[in-house]
């Protein structure tokens, strides 16, 4: 985690640091200070670090226009500038520039011992992580145990964070296509880097953290409109990042009494997830509200029971298909997702409907049913609906 670089700035006696440029900027997030003084420096930044020149590897005056620009394409969240021998002033390109692109800009008097202001500013940014650690410690034990509200109650409410107010879990999720497993932690804390920049230090009551390898987004007194609209958002961001061989899967969790029932949310939102990675709703944010029938499946906590309907009433068309190469699962699924419409199947399947109909005459043979019938299509429906879940 880190703290936004307006927080910084408040804490600190403005006649010693001044802005100067960039203010539009102060809401940038910084994970730490970092001295720099050449160019070669600048391109070790990480990103979201505070940078401090003191000017005194500059050859020439020009240089710190270039130093300004190399830091800020690498990510640097502002810098502050030493004036004194080695820079005298700030030149008025290097204000425009910092203006134009909202790169916080500050200047510091020789005579201002600087390493006291990196101190500082570093002593923050760790009780900053220390606090952001404890949290989730805090959220972690309310989602895992749930009964024991000594161990997420009190830290949650120091942090301001209610215990009676409404909670809710979306849940998000970055995996590979072609293993389907979730990204490696350096692209995972790229990720995480731009949720906690759109959301904790954009949102009050909100918190992000990371649960086998899954993204975790907490809001506290939130409508679920907000919700979606926040996690749209990250949405729209992610899908111009996310590289050609990666899915992102998004759900949203029931919004809570309190935050004794956040484990329920978290299991719902978890429960999507793996519903929207099995359906290939790839960048489709599955909401519980939505869900319809889902909702009622996903309840069901007996697998087995499940499974056992699925393969009785499944059973033979999948195995027929299995052995012989067939497609009737699909021309099935698609004929009751278009309420019997041949017609639909036909075109969405780019089959002739003359097929259409001898493939569902065989689907009935097979499994002994009479298609026509509204109660046996909701039977295979439901039987379909389970496949997703088991």
């Amino acid at each position: 985690m880190a703290i936004k670089l307006s927080a910084l700035y408040e804490t600190t006696n403005k006649k010693d640091i001044k802005l100067v440029a960039g203010k539009n900027g102060l809401d940038n997030v910084v994970r730490w200070a970092h001295m720099i003084e050449g160019i070669e420096i600048s391109t070790f930044l990480e990103g979201q670090e505070l940078s401090f020149v003191t000017g005194i590897a500059l050859e020439k005056e020009e240089g710190l226009f270039e130093l300004v620009k190399h830091t800020y394409y690498n990510h640097a969240s502002g810098m502050v500038i030493n004036i004194g021998p080695y820079i005298k002033s700030i030149p008025e390109e290097v204000l425009e520039f910092c203006n134009e692109h909202n790169f916080p800009l500050f200047e510091i008097p020789w005579h201002v011992y600087m390493a006291n202001f990196i101190k500082s500013f570093c002593y923050q940014i760790t009780i900053s992580d220390r606090t952001n650690i404890e949290l989730s410690a805090a959220i972690k034990n309310a989602i895992f145990l749930p009964e024991q509200e000594n161990s997420y109650i009190p830290q949650l409410e120091m942090q301001n964070f209610n215990s009676e107010w409404p909670y809710c879990i979306a849940l998000i999720s970055i995996l590979e296509k072609s293993t389907q497993k979730i990204v490696d932690e350096k692209r995972r804390s790229k990720f995480l880097k731009q949720i906690e920049n759109m959301v904790t230090y954009s949102y009050e009551r909100t918190f992000v953290l990371e649960i086998e390898g899954r993204f975790v987004l907490l809001f506290a007194q939130y409508s679920e409109k907000e919700i979606r609209d926040i996690i749209e958002k990250i949405n729209k961001k992610f899908m111009e990042l996310l590289k050609k061989e990666e899915n992102i899967y998004l759900s949203i969790g029931e919004n809570t009494q309190n935050i004794k029932c956040l484990e329920k949310s978290y299991r719902k939102a978890m429960n999507i997830l793996k519903l929207q990675n099995r359906r290939g709703k790839n960048g489709e944010i599955g909401v519980y509200s939505n869900l319809g029938l889902y909702k009622l499946l996903l309840s069901l906590e007996d697998k087995e029971v499940i499974k056992e309907y699925y393969c009785e009433t499944l059973g033979p068309l999948v195995k027929h298909d299995e052995l012989n190469g067939t497609d009737y699962i699909l021309v099935l699924d698609t004929y009751l997702k278009h309420s019997g419409s041949v017609k639909e199947v036909a075109l969405q399947l780019f089959y002739h409907r003359n097929t259409i109909n001898y493939k569902l005459a065989k689907i009935q043979e097979i499994l002994s049913c009479d298609l026509s019938q509204l109660n046996t299509r909701v039977i295979y429906s439901v039987a379909l609906m389970l496949r997703d879940i088991v």
